[in-house]
């Protein structure tokens, strides 16, 4: 299996790093095998027939440019195991951030919970299995990420319900009351896709990924001006936000009416995140 990795990392570098390589490579090998990486080092397995083919499937698809979770078809997203296409944007560490911060905050309580734009349902099925008495529901305005959220929901176990609603046009109308709505809208701006990896502009949906220049923040707003007719009093609103209009967000919520903004930081030290209540 020592001997697969490194032919695995040989192919792909020609894509990839040395660094990612061999990451990617070891992952594989784990994955396939069902092994950790100690017991590979320590023991002599030999991969079937079946295995090896999977492998060479597998590399050949990344060499394309396919990311390695669509190749998989899952990803693991705060200790659930995540089903992935490419109708959905594949979890990213920052979302499962805002998870983490929420199920800290919020896990000795029993909120109802809204997630907008819920794509995979990562953020509302973490959060239902996180929050032991939360009632969670997902919405979304693509059918077929709903149709990956709700295969999630089997898969991890999770009582989360999905429906679809187009947050821009506020339709069908939300007349239920949540203590949070938490969200991950598009917020890349058309101009940053000249910065962004083309394997992730090739194959992740741009539905879920941009906004236009002219208006970054659309989804914010309608989200926030939804929260103030179904939120509870108290409510709060969990974003995650694009760092280059942290300011602006604030001003808006702040105008709306919202108190006790804060912008919060991810572990890279970027403005990832706003939190803020229903006065």
């Amino acid at each position: 299996m020592k001997d697969t990795i490194r032919n695995i990392a040989i192919k792909l570098s020609s894509c990839y790093n040395a660094r990612e390589c061999n990451s990617i490579a070891r992952y594989i090998v784990e994955e396939i095998s069902g092994l950790s990486f100690t017991d590979i080092l320590v023991k002599d397995t030999k991969f079937s027939e079946v295995d090896r083919e999977k492998i060479e499937e597998i590399t050949k698809r990344l060499l394309d440019g396919e990311p390695l979770q669509y190749v998989l078809g899952y990803s693991y997203f705060c200790d659930l195991k995540i089903c992935v296409n490419n109708n959905v944007l594949i979890p990213r560490p920052e979302t499962e951030e805002l998870c983490r911060l929420i199920i800290e905050r919020e896990r000795n309580n029993s909120p109802k919970i809204l997630d907008v734009c819920t794509g995979s349902g990562c953020i509302a099925l973490s959060l239902k299995n996180g929050i032991m008495n939360s009632e969670v529901e997902g919405v979304d305005i693509s059918e077929e990420a709903l149709g990956v959220a709700r295969i999630n929901s089997q898969e991890c176990k999770c009582d989360v319900d999905f429906f679809k609603y187009d947050v821009i046009e506020e339709s069908p109308k939300i007349t239920k009351k949540y203590d949070i709505i938490v969200s991950n809208p598009p917020y890349i701006c058309q101009f940053e896709k000249e910065k962004m990896e083309s394997n992730v502009l090739d194959n992740e949906p741009h539905l879920a990924l941009f906004v236009s220049n002219e208006k970054p923040l659309v989804f914010y707003d309608k989200i926030a001006e939804t929260g103030l007719n179904i939120l509870s009093k108290g409510g709060k609103l969990y974003f995650e936000i694009n760092p280059l209009f942290h300011n602006e967000l604030h001003n808006m919520l702040s105008l709306k009416g919202y108190s006790n903004i804060e912008i919060i930081k991810d572990i890279n030290e970027r403005k990832r995140f706003i939190v803020c209540t229903k006065t």
